[in-house]
Order: structure tokens, then sequence, then C-alpha cells
């Protein structure tokens, strides 16, 4: 490609763009970093600026042999992970591992995190059908659409800023939105905003699960390249359905089929006992079984994907063979193997569970759907619950330090808030802290997914409408048996609030306190998700919520699910900010002044925290919204008004 530099842009050709900047953009700047390593010292190439294009991210990254795509990292083995995801307009959000920083590159990414405009080791990239002409043109369009709203307002006195405008507005599925940084005249970078324009059910603004989830789905870019099964379960890459019973351990096989009259808890608890007799007559030979199994493939990296095999290609002989149908459970089997090596190792003063829980944190796959981070939340809820009553004082301190930075914390992290569906009884005091005893279906995991299809979902379409979205998941593989049998299993137990509850910090006694640093990220994360879900349950309905409480009218139907609707706001209040006063408290017992204050300040941001919402191309530009009708979802929507209002009426 012959370019002459400087590059001239904008309407009064004020604006240049060096070939140093433009280098900047499509490779990134590179410094050296000395490193020491097992072979001795060795000089690495970081990361110092720029790069937003996905060429020059796979030229970076193949220098680093040991940095490789979040499907194929094994904890242990490689160093590092990275993931990338594609936007419906073409743009690339890619996370890279904090190694492969310097550290003011790094610091780079924190602020933008912080007040919610990118995540915090993230990049983002043109789309990579993008040329480098095409990116030369998307600069110089966006440069002629500003968005006044988002851009700084430059002059002579201050002509240093950013700006934002739009380029290939024609069409809803290519419109993108760039951020484009100046230094007087001279364009210092320019790249695709993480806050993409709202299209309908695309254009997702940043949200801080888009930060720390890191679901497997289609828009997982070079997703079907990067798949890498190993170990005996998938020889040659193909599922092996014989070696899966070969591998998994007998207690597991010869579990005792579902009763669907069962109730849930009677059920587990007469579990516990059995593997409880197990645990207690279990030789060390019977332990390495179950550390093998812990071990492979389909138990640490890819349980959902392992289980969703057998349910798409061996229904049949699942139904004819118990031992099949109990192999298949890979979640559940996990859960109970943790519990038998947790109990083993008082025993044998070991610390089997630990070392396959936090192997499992390090790099276990989440898949997109909902069924699979109801499964994980459930799991490493109890991941997390053993390790607090593990005979090795150090036990939480490690499981926390993998939470901490783990690929699947953000399921953990997701609550299902099931206290709405439980009805009182007239006169009843109702008590947030009482277990929840009810039976889950089906129904309730739609439900979940339906309110957490995102923000545009909730804004654009009814919930009826969320809820076909919703069942489409599980039409594809015919997912619907899978999906039975999980929630069947399923306890309302399994669905407590991460923290206070399941991580309750107030009980932690004899127990090596987790570092601070882990401990604030924990803290953050969770803070910020559960910012998130507030929000999302004002969306849901903000009718309910924008309704003042003198005006309802008792006598009138609906008026119990009204009342219900505005409670889920209240409960999830409640809960999180019990969360982080327990959080600051144990902050100031045990001297982490860093996490106390972080925590008082996540109080005091409490009533007015919110995550940005979804933004259309404003009318000012013209693009594809103007051949829409005025009265189409995208135009009506002062949403902005409604939530406020909202907010205010939930304080």
């Amino acid at each position: 490609m012959d370019m002459k530099f400087p590059l001239k842009f904008g309407d009064a050709v004020q604006y240049e763009l060096g070939e140093a900047a433009f280098h900047h953009i499509v490779s990134g700047e590179m410094t050296d970093r000395p490193t020491k390593t097992a072979a001795g010292a060795v000089v690495e190439k970081v990361l110092a600026g720029g790069l937003h294009t996905y060429d020059g991210w796979q030229a970076f990254v193949s220098q680093h042999p040991k940095i490789v795509h979040l499907l194929q990292f094994r904890f242990g083995v490689d160093d590092g992970w990275w993931f990338a995801r594609e936007l419906q307009n073409g743009v690339i959000t890619l996370k890279i591992p904090r190694r492969l920083f310097n550290r003011g590159a790094a610091n780079i990414t924190q602020q933008p995190d912080t007040h919610y405009k990118s995540g915090y080791l993230w990049k983002t990239l043109f789309p990579r059908t993008y040329s480098m002409d095409d990116i030369v043109k998307a600069i110089d369009e966006a440069l002629g659409k500003i968005d006044h709203e988002l851009s700084d307002e430059l002059s002579a006195a201050k002509p240093d800023g950013v700006l934002y405008g739009y380029t290939a507005v024609d069409d809803p599925f290519t419109a993108m939105l760039l951020r484009i940084q100046v230094r007087g005249n001279q364009i210092m970078s320019a790249f695709p905003a993480w806050d993409q324009p709202l299209t309908g059910n695309n254009g997702k603004p940043y949200s801080h699960v888009h930060s720390i989830s890191f679901q497997i789905a289609e828009s997982v870019v070079d997703c079907t390249t990067f798949e890498r099964a190993y170990g005996p379960v998938f020889p040659d890459q193909r599922f092996d359905l014989g070696a899966l019973l070969a591998t998994t351990p007998e207690f597991i096989k010869t579990r005792r089929r579902r009763n669907p009259g069962d109730l849930v808890n009677v059920r587990h608890e007469a579990r516990g006992r059995e593997l409880n007799r197990f645990a207690e007559r279990a030789t060390p030979a019977d332990l390495d079984v179950i550390d093998a199994y812990l071990a492979d493939y389909p138990c640490a990296k890819d349980p959902f994907a392992t289980q969703l095999a057998v349910y798409t290609h061996f229904l049949a002989e699942m139904d004819r063979d118990l031992a099949i149908f109990n192999a298949a459970q890979v979640t559940e089997n996990v859960g109970e193997c943790l519990w038998v090596l947790s109990f083993c190792d008082e025993r044998f003063n070991t610390r089997r569970a630990v070392e396959a829980i936090v192997r499992f944190l390090g790099m276990a796959l989440v898949h997109t759907g909902g069924l699979n981070t109801l499964m994980f939340k459930a799991l490493i809820g109890d991941m997390v619950s053993l390790a607090m009553d593990h005979a090795d004082p150090a036990a939480l301190h490690d499981v926390l330090a993998a939470l901490a930075s783990s690929p699947c914390r953000a399921a953990v992290y997701t609550e299902f808030d099931l206290m709405p569906y439980v009805r009182q009884r007239d006169g009843e005091k109702f008590d947030p802290s009482a277990p929840i005893e009810m039976v889950l279906t089906v129904d309730h995991l739609l439900e979940f997914l339906a309110f957490n299809l995102g923000e545009n979902y909730l804004l654009i379409f009814d919930k009826e409408d969320r809820l076909k979205f919703a069942r489409s998941f599980f039409d594809f593989h015919d997912q619907w048996r899978l999906a039975g049998d999980v929630m069947s299993k399923l306890a309302g137990r399994d669905f407590d609030f991460f923290m206070p509850t399941v991580l309750n910090l107030a009980k932690l006694d004899t127990q090596t306190p987790p570092e601070e640093e882990d401990l604030n990220d924990i803290v953050y994360d969770y803070s910020r998700m559960m910012v998130m879900m507030r929000q999302r349950i004002v969306l849901e309905d903000p009718v309910a919520y924008s309704t003042k409480p003198k005006d309802i009218d008792k006598t009138k139907p609906g008026y119990e699910d009204l009342i219900r609707q505005k409670f889920k706001y209240f409960h999830v209040r409640l809960m999180h900010g019990q969360m982080l006063e327990e959080a600051k408290a144990y902050a100031d017992r045990v001297g982490y002044a860093k996490l106390s204050k972080s925590c008082e300040d996540a109080i005091n941001r409490l009533p007015k925290e919110r995550v940005p919402l979804p933004k259309s191309i404003p009318d000012y530009i013209v693009s594809w919204r103007h051949k829409l009708d005025r009265d189409h979802p995208l135009f009506v929507a002062r949403i902005e008004d409604i939530f406020d209002q909202a907010l205010d009426e939930g304080q």
C-alpha cells in the first residue's frame, strides 16, 4: 500500500496522521523487558501502546509461544491466555494477559474500566476485513460524523482531547463508533470504541460482565481453529464414550437414578451419606483415580461440551445404561469428586482437593446460553465452601487467589435471585437469610436467561419476546433434555448470593487471610456485577419502578406482581449493601486499608452507580436510522429519563 504521510483529515483538513501514529494503530509500539526464566535471562517484547488490528496482534503474540488462546490454555503448562470476540459490525474486543503489557500501557486501560468505558487489559480492534485503506477511510469519515455529546470540546485553549465519530453508518450491521485521540492537529491514535452504536439487540455498551466473562460462542474469533481437546476421552480430537466410561470413578457410575418424585434436598442428603461412606474407606489408589479423572480434559477444561456431546449423540444409550447417564453428568461429578478429596485430605493430610480446584479455576471454559453459567455458579460456590471448611488453613487463600483471575469467575458472580419466586404467607415476616427450598425447572432457567440477555434486549423487547430468544438457545442441538436434567438436580442453596452468603468473610477465623489484592479484585468484580443486576431489574419493568407507592391501587389486578417486581430491586440492593459492609468490616479487622477504602467508596456510590445504556447514532448524523418510522422501538425511548426516575424511586 502506497501512502504519503502525513495524511490529512477533517472538513477543513485540520488533522494530520503521521506514519508513526499509523504504525501505532496498526502494529502497536513494543519495548524490551528483561525476564528471568528457568533457562536463564531473556528479553521479551511487550506492548507499550496501540495495536488495533488482528493481524498486528497475531504478529505480536507469535513472539510468545507460551501465551495461547483460552481454548487451548492448560494450567501449569502454558504461561498465559488471550481471548477475542467479534461484535456484529466486525469490531473485535481482545483480552491480553497482563504480562504482555508494560506498566504504563496496562495502567492506561485501568481508568476506562473504572468509568465504564472499556475493560482493564482489553483492546478493541478494527474488523479483520478492513485493509489499511479501509482504516484510513474510516478515520476520515468518523471525523466528519462527530458525536458532540460524547466528544471533548476542543479549542485553542484546550487543543488536546478525544473525539468520537461514526463510520459505515448506512447499514446497521456495519455502523461503527471510533475513538480518535488528538493532540493539537495531530491524530495520536484511532480505534473502535467499546461502546458500539445501538442497532436493536446489538451495539452493547461497556458493562463489567464483558470485562470478566469469556463465554465460548460462535462470536469467539477463530473458535474452531483454537479448539484443542486432549486426553484419552478425545483421541484425535474425537469424543470417545467408552473412554469417558473407563475414566469415570466407579462410585460415580453406580449412583442411583434420580426419582422425579424425590425432594432435591432429601436426595442430596442421601447422596451425601453415600459419599461419606465411600470417603471413609477410600484408599490412596482410589484417590489417584479421582485425581486423574479431575485432571483430564472433560473435568478440568470443558465439562459442558463433554456433557452436551453425550446428550447430542448418545441419548438413547444414556437412557438404557445408568453408568452412561451418570458419566455424562460431568459438572455434578466434579463436585462429588472434590467433596471426596476434601474429606480425604483431612484423613491423609493432603491437598488434593485444593490443587484440583485451583487447576479448574485456572482454565475451565464457560459456554454461552445460561445453562453452563448456572451449573458453574453452583459448582464454584461449592468449591469456595469446601475451601472454607478445608483442614488446611491456607486452602481458602489459594482458592480465592485462583478465583480472582479465573476465566470462569463471572459465573459465580452472576446471581439468580430466587426470593421473588417464594410466596410469603399472609402476615409472614420476610427473612432474607432464610434458606430457600423450591423445585427448580426449565422455566426458571428461561427466566434467568431472558433476564441476562443484556440491556439491549431489556430496552427493545418485551418479556415474551425475550423468553422466545431464551427458548431458541435450547433448540440448538436440542438441549431441552439436558436443561431439564440439570435443573432437576439443582437446589435453592445452589443460588445463595456469593457474598455475603457463600463467601462469608465474617466467619473467617482460623484460615490464612486471602491476599488483599485478590480479595479487593473479587469484591470489585462482584460489586460491579451487582450494580449491573440492579440496573437490569429496573430495565426489566421500568414502569413498575417509575410508579410511586402512593399511586398504586391495591385493589386492582396485578398489584401483587408489581410489588414483587419492586421487591426484586430492594432485595438485591439489600444484599449488595450488606456485602460491602461485611467486606469493609473484614478489611478493618485484618488491616487491609486499600480494601477498606475501596468498600467505603463503593458504599458511597451505591445509590447512584450505574452502567451506561446503549446509545444510538444521533439524529443529526444521517444514517440508516433515518429510514425507520418514528415510532420504531429505537426511536421510542427516552429510557434515560425513565431510568433516572426509577433509580430515584428505588433509593
